[in-house]
């Protein structure tokens, strides 16, 4: 057989990858059709979730189109933390009783899982670019990879499976909680069935890519289609707040401007008890928010005054101390942390923050 002969019958043999609308087509199929897709315009999913050990029964996930979600229940909208999308990101916590609107990794994290279609639908018409880097093994599935890029710019990739032509899941790169390591992982998606026409997939999977750790898992047990939602719901609690409340909601909304903050914390002073437990447990909350928004210096400054009104506070040393890490001057977190060791040589997390100190 010649070199040609035998390229021709090669070309034959391999049949051609297909094209990206070809497999967005494919897709819209899979899922019920553009016109099942399009008629629901609200779900709820109830279920469980499980990190290591730590599992919670009785899940509550609501979404509305365009971009509303939020995750927990509406009966006990105080009682419990909770998040949600209405526009912006948001975190409720009942202890010590403050609203977080977010930005950074967080807000980008609930803004991505309040899409109300996956990429994949439609994504011309939500600002996302796709892109076919080619064909790969996903946990034992033959699928296409799909390389996405979000309108925010966010980039990720999703799996597509060749003969379903559902998404088996995506990968991505994220920090672990605020601080920790950049982990690459991969999210599974399974068991999908039909619900108001449409599949859903029923149980997913977080893994650490290098080492395929479960990080987390979770599954629905039963989905409401369509239910009537008010728009109320997606947005924080509200609620008349005690003077600390009050306090530590200002320190964080003032976040970006240290001086603000120390004077709003100064002036509360006349009807806030500084030097109070409590009060202490508070301010060492909002400090880790502020930190976590990006407000080294905001969160240092505050977090040392805790420190100045809590001396004996373990829990206050080691609030400072984290800043401190974050703030770029290790050798004080060192102090701080050695600090927290002698009021509490059991306090585990300042063990292993100096320990992880270079």
């Amino acid at each position: 057989m010649s070199v040609i002969a035998f390229a021709l019958l090669f070309a034959v043999a391999t049949p051609a990858q297909p094209a990206i609308d070809e497999l967005l087509q494919r897709h819209a199929i899979a899922l019920g059709g553009e016109a099942a897709i399009a008629s629901i315009h609200s779900f709820v999913t109830h279920g469980w979730y499980q990190e290591g050990s730590f599992r919670i029964d009785g899940t509550y996930v609501a979404q509305m189109r365009p971009f509303y979600r939020v995750i927990g229940s509406p009966k006990d909208p105080l009682g419990e933390i909770h998040e949600g999308y209405d526009g912006s990101a948001w975190e409720y916590y009942p202890d010590p009783g403050i609203v977080v609107r977010t930005i950074g990794q967080a807000a980008r994290t609930t803004r991505h899982t309040a899409l109300f279609d996956d990429p994949l639908v439609q994504p011309q018409q939500r600002g996302i670019t796709l892109r076919l880097r080619g064909e790969e093994t996903f946990y034992g599935h033959p699928v296409y990879v799909i390389h996405t890029r979000l309108a925010d710019g966010y980039e990720e990739d999703y799996f597509l499976d060749s003969s379903s032509y559902l998404i088996d899941g995506r990968a991505e790169v994220v920090p672990m909680h605020a601080f920790g390591k950049r982990y690459r992982t991969q999210d599974v998606y399974d068991d999908y069935r039909p619900e108001g026409g449409v599949m859903f997939h029923h149980r997913d999977r977080e893994i650490d890519a290098s080492t395929g750790t479960v990080l987390d898992q979770g599954g629905v047990t039963s989905v409401d289609i369509n239910p009537n939602l008010p728009v109320s719901m997606f947005s924080p609690p509200t609620w008349t707040r005690t003077p600390l409340q009050e306090m530590i909601q200002r320190l964080y909304d003032e976040r970006d401007e240290t001086a603000s903050v120390m004077a709003t914390y100064r002036d509360f002073g006349a009807v806030v008890d500084l030097k109070a437990a409590a009060t202490g447990d508070a301010v060492d909350f909002t400090g880790y928010q502020i930190l976590k928004m990006g407000h080294p210096e905001t969160a240092v400054a505050l977090l040392r005054q805790n420190v100045t009104d809590h001396p004996n506070s373990a829990r206050a040393h080691f609030g400072l101390g984290r800043a401190l890490v974050v703030a770029g001057d290790k050798a004080a977190a060192k102090e701080q942390f050695e600090l927290a060791l002698r009021i509490d040589p059991k306090y585990d997390r300042a063990q292993k923050a100096l320990s992880d100190l270079p």
